[in-house]
């Protein structure tokens, strides 16, 4: 098993806390901040020259821990600090044999969803489409310096009719919300990676792909997306926290989503996983959707999926 630590910023009533998995000895925590939750206590390692890894596994346990079960409160996108601002999500898009890799802006902090929340379609988009891939986690610190945390899983929704019109068109059919695990793995990829995609339409099974994230690519990410940021000024402002997206997939073939249908990833080597519905603005009033909890009670002929218990 990798020697990875995964963390979770979970909020307790009106005190936050940070969740720690070790996969090491399989040690399952909420840990006690006095800096309040995971974004206030990494900067605080930044100021103070701390090893972020060491500093965490010491804190103390939080008072009160979840009983197994019971859902441990409401869950955040990994780091993100409660000023939306601060923090930037972008993409670094796949070397193809028509195209260079590039990197393209996606948006801010608000755009940002999690496990179990919708995916909203604005009234302008003329498709949607969503890939599976990695998010490389970015913190800068107080003094301007990038520095890579971890990182995580999700969905990029885009939308590519729209990609396809002109330059400018290419660039806004970016701009779409995305998903993201809860769960921030610290530190870097230690081994290849595998994502399950299962795309349901009206509880059927619409959809299943596996994709496979190895080694090489990941180091081709990780130089092209930190140069590229520190490169910028504008993007070193002590504060900031940058996820960079990365697709598991070449854009070919895609699947064509609607309103109303799930997307659930899979990682069986982090036991993570991440369920979204997409829901499209123009048709939410006209076409109510199910909730959650009533598409949890369809699916009992459904294969169990990995999931780390959030």
């Amino acid at each position: 098993m990798d020697d990875y630590l995964l963390l979770l910023d979970v909020c307790h009533k009106e005190q936050r806390a940070i969740g720690l998995f070790d996969f090491h000895n399989g040690r399952s925590m909420h840990a006690l901040s006095e800096h309040g939750g995971l974004y206030e206590t990494l900067h605080f390692c930044a100021r103070r020259h701390l090893d972020w890894s060491e500093y965490l596994r010491s804190l103390p346990a939080h008072p009160q821990q979840p009983s197994e079960g019971h859902p441990q409160g409401p869950l955040r996108p990994p780091l993100k600090p409660s000023d939306s601002l601060l923090a930037q999500v972008s993409e670094v898009s796949l070397n193809t044999p028509n195209t260079r890799q590039g990197w393209f802006y996606k948006g801010n902090g608000s755009l940002l969803k999690t496990d179990g929340e919708a995916l909203m379609i604005p009234y302008h988009a003329l498709s949607i489409c969503s890939q599976p891939g990695v998010f490389c986690v970015y913190l800068v610190d107080h003094f301007k310096q990038l520095r890579f945390v971890g990182f995580s899983l999700g969905h990029d929704i885009h939308d590519p009719l729209l990609s396809r019109q002109d330059a400018s068109s290419c660039a806004q059919s970016r701009l779409r919300q995305c998903a993201i695990t809860p769960a921030l793995i610290l530190g870097e990829l230690q081994s290849s990676l595998s994502l399950n995609v299962r795309v349901e339409r009206q509880g059927a099974q619409l959809s299943y792909l596996s994709y496979r994230l190895d080694l090489q690519n990941w180091w081709a990410i990780r130089k092209y997306s930190q140069a590229f940021l520190e490169q910028h000024e504008q993007f070193l402002q002590p504060g900031m926290v940058h996820y960079v997206f990365h697709s598991a997939c070449r854009r070919e073939s895609e699947l064509q989503l609607q309103h109303g249908d799930w997307l659930d990833l899979d990682c069986p080597e982090l036991e993570l996983g991440l369920s979204n519905q997409v829901i499209e603005e123009e048709l939410l009033h006209l076409y109510p959707l199910d909730t959650q909890a009533s598409r949890r009670n369809t699916q009992g002929s459904r294969p169990t999926r990995l999931r780390h218990p959030y």
